[in-house]
């Protein structure tokens, strides 16, 4: 499995290529680029969806993009139905044209069967914080960072959720997993069980 990030938009938002034998997804829509197209274009990548760890602006805003120019259906927690396009949640007070799109919502511990990716509700940082364990990979959106957390401070964010999902959905997982989150480097389970101020 192949896995390319770029970093991209207002505020250095991770999209994730993953692809395996032609195919592949998008994790987190974050901006249209053409550093994305020409990737996925130069390594002959069919892209037959795009999940979406939660609906925040900045992991949105190449959504519409990428969905219409791929014809391919978004993936989001069934959380996100009720917020995506509601401001005060997905923070879009600039984008008074963005439209988030979702078409099929997901519930916990449900599996994408075509790739086996697990999904894992991780509420804390949003209402619709969603993480997907793909094999030994773990995408968690602005759940976990490196060394850091995501902020609770937003509308539906909670401090003590936030702990709660990282308790109950990562400690379960094999430490040696990668986690490759919406911001930042990539790091592992087991360094941030060990290392992560807010964890340790």
């Amino acid at each position: 499995m192949q896995i390319k990030r770029f970093t991209l938009g207002p505020v250095m938002t991770n999209l994730y290529v993953v692809s395996k034998n032609g195919h592949g997804f998008i994790v987190d829509a974050v901006e249209k680029s053409d550093l994305v197209t020409e990737y996925i274009n130069k390594n002959n990548i069919q892209i037959d969806f795009i999940l979406q760890t939660h609906t925040h602006f900045d992991h949105v805003l190449g959504l519409d993009f990428y969905k219409n120019l791929y014809n391919v259906d978004v993936y989001a927690s069934n959380e996100a139905k009720y917020i995506a396009n509601d401001k005060h949640y997905n923070l879009a007070f600039d984008y008074d044209d963005l439209y988030v799109p979702i078409d099929i919502y997901l519930d916990d511990d449900e599996i994408i069967t075509d790739c086996n990716i697990k999904v894992l509700k991780t509420p804390g940082h949003s209402l619709d914080s969603t993480s997907y364990l793909v094999d030994d990979i773990l995408f968690t959106g602005d759940t976990l960072f490196k060394l850091s957390i995501g902020r609770t401070d937003f509308p539906g964010g909670d401090y003590n959720t936030i702990i709660n999902s990282i308790n109950e959905k990562y400690r379960i997982l094999n430490p040696n997993i990668d986690v490759y989150p919406g911001h930042g480097e990539k790091t592992n389970l087991d360094y941030e069980f060990k290392n992560n101020p807010f964890l340790i």
